[in-house]
């Protein structure tokens, strides 16, 4: 029987744990944010559409989360916004020099 060879380990890999139980947030605005001696707070909200009397609607804007980081975990969700964002950017078509 041949020996596989051990998968060797990748140093930037960082298990994370609770993956699954995560809580899934949508926000569609950012309505206040504040710095607090190196503290990060961000408030997430999202519109919502109510029913109203008279067959009409109602419209409200709800807080779904309040964030709040160190800068270092600002700086780090900053950057890995950019990068989520870079991927949706079309890649030119064709040769390129």
């Amino acid at each position: 029987m041949a020996d596989t060879p051990a998968t060797p380990a990748d140093p930037h890999f960082v298990p994370i744990e609770g993956t699954l139980e995560a809580p899934i947030i949508f926000f569609e605005v950012c309505p206040t944010f504040g710095n607090n001696g190196g503290l990060i707070n961000l408030m997430l909200a999202t519109g919502l559409i109510d029913s109203a009397p008279h067959g009409k609607v109602a419209s409200r804007v709800k807080a779904v989360a309040h964030l709040r980081m160190t800068a270092a975990a600002a700086v780090n969700l900053r950057d890995t916004l950019n990068n989520a964002l870079a991927m949706g950017v079309p890649k030119p078509e064709g040769r390129t020099n």
